[in-house]
Order: structure tokens, then sequence, then C-alpha cells
């Protein structure tokens, strides 16, 4: 079964890698090894800076160049086609009256385009749409 999910998320993240926006983040499994698309970056602090200029108003695209100029480092955030274990939530914030969470994950394997690689534990800090609203 578990081989069936994990073909089956390889065939939607290769459908839809193209069209990940750098906010959206979405799981194909809930349980603690999941599969997504989204932002994420290699340290919190740069994660709270794509947020903050997301909340400001700047286009998640802007946003993650600004943080990759500001990091000196042109893959400090970006999107990823990945599968990880989410660790804990660092931060949330409010932005276009949707929640977005910082949590820390450990990648476990990225895709690249034409299949998946394990790579050694690796922690980064993804940017998730968290559950609740902002009120």
């Amino acid at each position: 079964m578990r081989l069936y999910q994990f073909a089956a998320a390889a065939a939607i993240v290769t459908l839809t890698c193209g069209a990940a926006q750098a906010s959206d983040f979405s799981l194909t499994d809930t349980d603690s090894t999941a599969m997504g698309i989204g932002m994420i970056c290699n340290t919190p602090d740069q994660a709270e800076q794509f947020v903050a200029l997301r909340a400001h108003g700047a286009a998640p695209k802007d946003a993650m160049q600004k943080v990759n100029l500001l990091a000196h480092d042109p893959h400090a955030c970006g999107v990823a086609a990945i599968a990880f274990t989410r660790d804990k939530t660092v931060d949330a914030k409010a932005v276009a009256n949707k929640l977005l969470q910082i949590v820390r994950i450990n990648v476990l394997a990225g895709f690249n385009g034409n299949g998946w690689q394990r790579v050694p534990g690796m922690t980064q800090y993804a940017v998730m749409e968290g559950e609740g609203e902002s009120i």
C-alpha cells in the first residue's frame, strides 16, 4: 500500500511541480512521513523573512528572491517536491486571511523531475498553510 501511495504522489508531483506557488504546501499523506510541494528554507530566520514579506504584500516569487538576495545564497529558500517528517511548528502568521506556519521538517527524499532521490537527514523549514483561520 505504501508503495502505491508513493507512486501516486510521484505522479502528482510530476504533473503539478511547475504550477506550485511559493506559499503552497500540500500534503499527500497524513502519517508520520508526508510528501508535498512547497516553500522550504535553510533556516527559520529565512522562512520568517519570507512570511513577513508575504504579510506585507510581496508576491511569493518576489519574497523568495528577496530572502535569497539577503542571504547571499540563491538556494536559501525555494519551492521543492519532497518527502519529509514534520518536527514542530516554529511560528505562525496571518497572510491574506490565511494562517501560514513555519514548520521544522526533516527531509528524507526529493523529487528531481525524473524520480525520487533519498537524501541524508536534512533539517529545513517549510512554510505551510495552517488549519486555522485568521480572525
